[in-house]
């Protein structure tokens, strides 16, 4: 093992998630268009990636050669090593960094795409451009590494139901993620608020729940159908996407809570006196509680008390488990309302036939029977924690969300456990109590309060410590509707995450951390990523007396000087209780509009919603005029005082 680096050396290397070990040389490696990339059969496709990666922004296309010894000039050799994946397992890669050559040893195939995650970060900020940069040295410092995983499973979930994101943005989501070296993707695909996979058996399962009438969700005020679906080519096309990237596709189907739209897609699963209608789905404005009802359905649970339930469960889990090539199926299992269980007498029938006590062990027949399922298939299940209620088999597999008390418990039982707290690892709550901090879940979650989160208690044995599979951020989207936003809430915070699920725990360090996270942050900005700081500049106060809508104008030259996204938001001071209606925000460059953002908002003494605009700045030149102009109406008799505010992450 390398003598770990000490605190000069960690100023002068800023990789993160941080590496396990580490020692500085002298000198550097010099990359130049005439660099050779040498790489075993084995290893060409990420050994091609990195190629790939490097073409925009040095505009260097490498050659891959198999032989090293008939190359001369610089090369990076990349070669298996069977004694460093016994060592520390099959994610572990080394590199040695001298000033002709960079020796990278890995474990196997995923060691190897670690390694270039790392390479890449060794390199000068400017190769994250997506453009060709010019006038820049790609050295990479002469440098020793061993690197490896704390954890199997370093996982992020992104609810795709409440709002639905383009293929590109998951692709997006998945290349910042093999940045950061996390390779679980848990993808939320049905909830209440819609249904999100194609299933070939049921086409009507996204032809009506995959839609939804939103005058309130996700975006206030609009009143068109809201929503989508990824169609099981799209799907491939994701997961081939994911496995180029050391990153595997867990899917959710949840299961029997949380079924709205399969309730009113599919009736026949629904229990008695649930009433079904036209099923369009509508929404309590922000900030209430995000309590979806759909209309005429009164329940949002599937019936375990008849065996049409488990027919369709059965043929949807099939083309499910048919569909991704993961091991693990998540069933959900979570904040099943069991009142519509009490009032039908199919589940009383059940619980007489099966011997069950209470509504619980209900809960827990039907969870072991999709279990059975998903066995069959050679397939394990994956719940949150709620499926312990009842009893739970010992082969199911315990996501824990509520605290740690769940997936704790599962530990002891002897079950395997993902740690998803929602004490430590839910991003979408407020990153500070910044008051201008854009939409979000209520309450915060700071990037050091996740980086510093307790997830396994000291007196743990070694043998339950093994059962923890891994650690995983999620980000849930009721309050969620735009790319900014999600963008905003996952980072930096995802980067403390990553450092959480690789980083050994007594080679962490907050505010090591906070210096190389300075110098990464550039980065996504290179990679488009609009992310959080708590950063914003006054551009005026101002007054509303008996003005009903109203344009106003700012100068804003001195303050968009750099390309970027500019966040704009309107926030209510004092006056009527009615407050401000929000309209639209515009940037003028010369006169001439150049961006603008168009939604319904609203800020007032007791809630806001949507009250930050979206600017996204391609370019900017030093010597024209920008000009601010947001469109809103006053809903007060009286007067209103408000302010605009200007921020860029």
């Amino acid at each position: 093992m390398l003598i770990f680096m000490s605190n000069a050396q960690e100023k002068a290397i800023h990789i993160i998630p941080k590496p396990v070990a580490l020692k500085m040389g002298k000198g550097h490696f010099k990359l130049t268009k005439d660099t050779k990339l040498i790489s075993p059969t084995g290893l060409i496709q990420e050994v091609g990636f990195f190629k790939d990666a490097l073409v925009p922004s040095t505009g260097f296309h490498l050659e891959i050669v198999a032989d090293e010894k008939k190359q001369k000039g610089t090369k990076i050799v990349f070669k298996f090593d069977e004694k460093l994946k016994k060592k520390f397992g099959k994610e572990a890669y080394s590199i040695k960094v001298a000033k002709t050559k960079i020796e990278v040893s890995v474990a196997s195939a995923s060691g190897a795409f670690n390694s270039i995650q790392s390479l890449l970060q060794l390199l000068p900020t400017e190769v994250f451009s997506k453009v060709k940069i010019s006038n820049v040295n790609w050295n990479i410092p002469s440098v020793e590494i061993v690197d490896y995983p704390r954890f199997a499973w370093r996982g992020f979930m992104l609810d795709a139901s409440r709002s639905f994101q383009p293929i590109s943005y998951v692709k997006k989501t998945l290349d910042l993620m093999a940045m950061h070296k996390m390779n679980v993707f848990h993808w939320h695909l049905t909830d209440d608020h819609g249904w999100r996979v194609e299933i070939k058996k049921y086409p009507v399962l996204t032809e009506k729940g995959a839609w939804r009438l939103q005058p309130n969700f996700p975006e206030f005020g609009k009143t068109e159908m809201y929503g989508g679906y990824y169609t099981q080519e799209e799907i491939r096309d994701i997961i081939k996407y994911a496995t180029e990237r050391n990153i595997t596709i867990i899917p959710e189907v949840d299961l029997p809570g949380h079924s709205s739209t399969l309730v009113y897609s599919m009736p026949e699963m629904a229990c008695e006196n649930a009433i079904h209608g036209d099923g369009i789905h509508k929404f309590d404005d922000f900030p209430k509680r995000q309590k979806p009802y759909v209309k005429n359905i009164g329940t949002n649970v599937i019936c375990p008390g008849t065996e049409t339930t488990f027919e369709i469960a059965e043929n949807i889990l099939k083309e499910i488990m048919d569909l991704f090539p993961t091991k693990y199926v998540h069933i959900g299992g979570d904040e099943v309302n069991k009142k519509w269980w009490k009032a039908c007498s199919k589940c009383k029938h059940r619980m007489e036939e099966e011997h069950l006590e209470d509504y619980d062990q209900l809960q827990a027949y039907f969870i072991k029977r999709l279990e059975k399922i998903v066995n069959k298939h050679g397939k394990k299940l994956i719940g949150w924690d709620e499926i312990l209620e009842g009893g739970l088999s010992k082969t199911a597999t315990v996501m824990g969300w509520r605290g740690l008390s769940g997936a704790l418990k599962s530990v002891k039982e002897g079950r395997e456990v993902i740690i998803a707290s929602n004490k430590g690892y839910y991003i979408q709550k407020g990153q500070t109590e910044n008051l201008l901090h854009p939409q979000r879940w209520p309450g915060f979650t700071t990037a050091e309060n996740m980086y510093n989160y307790k997830a396994i208690p000291t007196d743990f044995t070694e043998k339950e410590k093994k059962l923890i599979l891994g650690v995983q951020s999620s980000l849930w989207t009721p309050f969620m509707s735009k790319p900014e936003v999600w963008d905003i809430a996952i980072f930096p915070r995802n980067c403390a995450m990553s450092e959480v699920a690789w980083t050994p725990l007594d080679k962490k360090n907050w505010n090591n951390y906070q210096t190389r996270l300075k110098t990464h942050l550039k980065r996504l900005a290179y990679k488009g990523v609009s992310y959080w700081r708590e950063k914003e500049e006054v551009i005026n106060n101002f007054e509303l007396k008996n003005q009903k809508e109203v344009v106003l104008t700012y100068d804003v030259s001195k303050k968009i000087t750099t390309p970027g996204s500019y966040f704009v938001t309107i926030d209510y001071l004092e006056g009527g209780n009615e407050g401000l209606e929000l309209l639209e925000a515009i940037v003028l460059k010369d006169g001439k509009q150049i961006v603008s953002d168009t939604h319904l908002g609203f800020t007032t003494a007791k809630k806001d919603h949507d009250r930050i605009y979206f600017m996204n700045l391609q370019s900017t030149e030093e010597d024209s005029k920008y000009t601010l102009k947001v469109r809103l109406k006053n809903l007060s008799k009286s007067g209103v005082k408000g302010v605009v505010y200007i921020s860029q992450p």
